[in-house]
Formats: C-alpha cells, structure tokens, sequence
C-alpha cells in the first residue's frame, strides 16, 4: 500500500527552531510542546503546502468526538 502525500511546512529550518524552543520552555518533548511549537511556527510566518487527507487520523477523531457529543447532547 502506498502512502499519500499529505502536507509539508514550508519552512522547515523555522519549524526546528520552534521544537527546540517549546521543548525548552516546556521541559521535555510531549504532544503539548508540538503544539507549542505549532503556534511558534505559525506566528513567526510559518506555513503548509499541499492538502490534508481525508484519510488523517486527527481528522477521523475529530469525526468521531462530534458525533459523539451530539448522541450526548441528544439525551439531555
């Protein structure tokens, strides 16, 4: 099976200083510091090329996290 293309930052040098710094500040590496480093980069002019797959497991997560606070939100 291949792998898809999924999207690539366009600044890839940026994007390594900004793990290293919320790495850092947070004092180790976590989901937390990525997404640390994530709001670094994006503020500082970083940005992504390509398309995110419909297939992402992010995306099939979130999917799923609405459709169950809406059969939650049914009940009440």
């Amino acid at each position: 099976m291949s792998k898809s293309k999924s999207i690539m930052r366009t600044h890839p040098e940026l994007w390594e200083a900004c793990k290293v710094e919320a790495v850092k500040k947070l004092g180790k590496f976590s989901a937390r510091a990525m997404q640390q480093a994530v709001l670094l980069y994006k503020e500082r002019g970083g940005g992504y090329e390509g398309v995110k797959s419909e297939n992402n497991a992010l995306i099939a997560w979130n999917k799923k996290q609405k459709q169950k606070l809406s059969l939650d939100t049914d009940i009440l």
